[in-house]
């Protein structure tokens, strides 16, 4: 039986013993780019150790594009390769909308061929956005618990990412987690959606105790190390004085060098942590 949903650990104030608990790893959307100047991609089996070694990140979340069309053979020797590394595949997430509300059944058989393949890469968590008016978050969180259940078997919880277009509310994501229930499901917000609520702050306060991970969403950074188009700065003080502890994700979303704009967020965010080791 899947017991009540309690919000996840966070705390009073952002010390630097909590800024020194969070991971900072990488949204691997980027890696489909070619590198910048070389105009070769990255092969799969090479990214953890780019990852690891060039970015300096600890974690790699990675998306379905990614891996679709490789073998259960070759995940597993992605998952081997990652754990040597120091950088474990954390979190298998997609972009596409699964529809409980139309199509739970499409929707349950779909999670449960993510959860088996996050299971050979090694991952804890399985992160999908998914269709849910506000008028039927009854219906979609009945079908998402027995969908849940099933996945129980590869051992990966459910994290819930909410849409930018149309834009998901927190309460919407706040109220869809607690009454899924369980120690399995939370949220992964982003810095994208919680910019186009029109009220960022307020939208992490809300979901940030829900929270597993969340997504740092970034466009370009400028030369004193602030995030074009999303608020970097404030978001991030935001949850720190929250007392989040949790995994922070780098998303990069720019038309720039992807590279040294990974590095440069990476350098921001140890900053406002104040932290100079990447290590959580």
């Amino acid at each position: 039986m899947i017991a009540t949903c309690y919000p996840l650990r966070v705390g009073l104030a952002g010390s630097n013993l909590m800024s020194n608990q969070i991971l900072l790893s990488l949204s691997g959307a980027c890696l489909l780019q070619p590198l910048p100047r070389k105009g070769t991609k990255l092969e799969l089996l090479d990214m953890p150790q780019f990852v690891a070694e060039e970015l300096e990140l600890r974690g790699l979340n990675l998306p379905v594009e990614l891996i679709r069309g490789h073998s259960a053979t070759t995940l597993e020797k992605l998952r081997d390769q990652a754990d040597r590394m120091h950088c474990p595949c954390l979190i298998l997430y997609q972009d596409e909308v699964l529809d409980f509300h139309g199509n739970p059944e499409g929707a349950t058989q779909t999670l449960k061929n993510l959860g088996r393949a996050a299971k050979m890469l090694g991952c804890g968590e399985l992160a999908v956005r998914v269709n849910c008016p506000r008028e039927s978050i009854v219906s979609v969180a009945a079908s998402m618990k027995m969908a849940l259940e099933v996945i129980q078997q590869f051992e990966v919880n459910l994290l819930i990412r909410p849409s930018v277009q149309p834009v998901d509310h927190p309460e919407v994501i706040m109220e869809l987690v607690k009454k899924i229930g369980g120690f399995h499901i939370s949220a992964m917000p982003s810095f994208a959606n919680a910019y186009a609520t029109g009220n960022g702050v307020e939208t992490l306060r809300k979901l940030a105790p829900y929270s597993a991970a969340i997504e740092v969403t970034v466009t370009g950074v400028g030369k004193q190390g602030d995030a074009a188009g999303w608020k970097l700065d404030e978001f991030v003080e935001a949850l720190l004085t929250l007392g989040y502890v949790n995994k922070l994700s780098i998303d990069w979303c720019g038309t720039t060098n992807w590279v040294q704009g990974i590095q440069k967020t990476r350098e921001r965010l140890l900053e406002l942590m104040g932290r100079e080791d990447p290590v959580a």
